[in-house]
């Protein structure tokens, strides 16, 4: 069972972008590891979620009642759309960006980028392929379920055709960005155990004041505290 796990798009080692190289390879790595994170204001995302869930349900139950909830054609097609509307809502409010960092003694590396998922388009395209078949039934036995058929599963299709193809959708949801800082930059050290980010704050000249701000530069861990260790063990 835990290698069926292991084996699922979502559970396989993060590696590095193909052209993406370190630049100080020379110099020996104190620290170093890879990380998915949401690095935007997570709680108001949720917050999203939970309203685009209820609202959807809400509106899929109340399309329910008005085509009849009874029939095998309302359920063989709201289903699979149902499933296709509250993933893509997951899809948008809880998007990861993959970050790889390397800390030396001089200071860090830091590898961000972000590639379309191929997991919800391997979800819509078995979607599809389950609402076909389940049709094709319906229409078996009733001829009249054509059109639905055609706008239901058919639609899917072609919009699995078209997310695919996008090259528009590919390049919005694509970034890569590679940061480096030298520890002497830094002036303070704040760690959030609960959130496990370690923020590092460095002087920055802001355009609007022309005066120095504390910019904070966040690290992403799955152990905060065994980060703020090494930091420690750096700095001294």
């Amino acid at each position: 069972m835990n290698k069926i796990i292991q084996a699922l798009p979502w559970n396989q080692p993060i590696e590095l972008p193909d052209h993406h190289q370190w630049k100080h390879t020379n110099q020996h790595a104190v620290l170093e590891w890879k990380i998915k994170a949401r690095p935007y204001n997570t709680t108001v995302a949720n917050g999203m979620f939970i309203f685009l869930f209820l609202f959807t349900t809400i509106f899929f139950g109340w399309m329910g009642e008005i085509f009849n909830p009874n029939s095998s054609k309302s359920i063989a097609i709201g289903i699979p759309f149902y499933i296709l509307t509250m993933a893509a809502i997951y899809g948008t409010t809880h998007q990861k960006t993959k970050f790889a960092y390397r800390f030396t003694q001089r200071g860090i590396e830091v590898c961000e980028w972000k590639a379309p998922g191929k997991g919800w388009m391997i979800a819509l395209k078995w979607l599809t392929v389950i609402a076909a078949i389940a049709v094709l039934f319906i229409v078996a036995l009733d001829p009249s379920a054509f059109w639905v058929a055609l706008a239901g599963p058919g639609g899917m299709g072609l919009l699995y055709l078209g997310l695919a193809n996008s090259k528009q959708l590919k390049e919005l949801h694509t970034s890569y960005h590679t940061y480096e800082y030298q520890w002497s930059e830094f002036k303070n050290i704040t760690l959030d155990r609960p959130k496990k980010i370690i923020s590092l704050e460095a002087p920055w000249l802001s355009p609007y004041s022309n005066e120095y701000v504390d910019w904070p530069f966040y690290i992403f861990s799955a152990n905060a505290t065994s980060i703020n260790t090494s930091l420690s063990s750096v700095n001294s």
